[in-house]
């Protein structure tokens, strides 16, 4: 385990301890895949997913970073999220590859899958999607919203039964550049709002459930977001670029976590060598997830794969 300081000093609210090597990957089942870390998540139990672009791509573990299951063939895996249906946990997986979108409970079952929709952008681009958003009211879901961000550049809304509705290019602020990551804001005074990680425009559009426009912010303080989660009234967002930020209940910048300002810039990123891969410093944040007890786990967008925990210091 490596600790080292987290915090970019310019905005620094608090100080975070930063763990490596906590968790190991499993090697691979199938030969020709490059375990770059997509997506992660924490269950309800403390136990944590990863999504990773491998076979088995979903990858359970205790807290303590011992693997507890192994499962699913996503050798694209892309985005993570994580749903309630019946009073159980289940997992959106997107996967780039395959062009595929399902939802599976956590044994691996799947229990769902968006379509892509019968929308004329695809006579010439390709779908490939890239997130999973739930709207859920009384335990059921009533809004659902695919990202295709790296083929159409569009969002598409499904009702509560997965069938097509309609499609969002952008809003207000112009049209999406890579809308990557998606999320349902859950926060007091939000909840409800669709949140899209349009990072090609290093910003963050806002929708209400029927696709109009709220708002934007982040252009003044974000690079490259790619997605959210959310703890209370604060919201974690991994850029691709290099860092991770914590925003407040009001959008407004709180902390960088781990930045390295020349990340882009060094030989072969991202898949630099390991010599340069250095604890205290990201190099391609792709998800962010909250822990129960504050604590941040990050994956990145590397070859073989990188798992780190932050932890808050008292």
């Amino acid at each position: 385990m490596q600790t080292a300081p987290a915090s970019s000093p310019e905005t620094a609210a608090s100080r975070w301890s930063w763990h490596e090597s906590w968790l190991n990957l499993p090697a691979p089942e199938e030969a020709g895949h490059e375990r770059r870390t997509h997506g992660v998540t924490v269950l309800r139990d403390g136990r944590i997913v990863v999504f990773h672009q491998s076979v088995p791509a979903v990858l359970i573990y205790s807290r303590e970073g011992e693997l507890l299951a192994k499962w699913g063939r996503y050798p694209g895996a892309h985005g993570l999220t994580r749903v309630m249906r019946g009073g159980e946990e289940a997992l959106w997986l997107t996967d780039e590859t395959l062009a595929v979108a399902e939802l599976a409970d956590l044994s691996g079952r799947v229990l769902a899958r968006l379509e892509r929709p019968d929308h004329p952008v695809y006579r010439e681009k390709k779908f490939i999607p890239t997130w999973v958003a739930e709207e859920a009211e009384d335990g059921r879901p009533v809004r659902l919203w695919l990202a295709d961000g790296y083929g159409s550049h569009l969002v598409h809304a499904y009702d509560g039964e997965g069938r097509y509705e309609f499609s969002l290019s952008g809003g207000g602020a112009g049209e999406f550049n890579c809308p990557h990551g998606i999320a349902v804001d859950p926060r007091p005074g939000r909840a409800g709002r669709l949140l899209v990680a349009d990072r090609g425009n290093r910003r963050v559009q806002e929708f209400d459930r029927a696709g109009n426009y709220l708002g934007c912010w982040g252009a003044d303080f974000l690079h490259s977001p790619d997605g959210f989660d959310f703890r209370g009234e604060h919201c974690v967002i991994a850029e691709l670029l290099g860092r991770v930020t914590v925003v407040d209940g009001r959008n407004r910048l709180v902390e960088y976590l781990g930045e390295q300002k020349n990340a882009t810039e060094l030989p072969g990123w991202p898949n630099v060598e390991p010599a340069l891969v250095r604890p205290g410093f990201f190099n391609s944040p792709h998800a962010a997830a909250w822990g129960q007890r504050g604590e941040v786990h990050v994956v990145e967008w590397i070859k073989g794969g990188r798992v780190t925990r932050l932890e808050p210091e008292s």
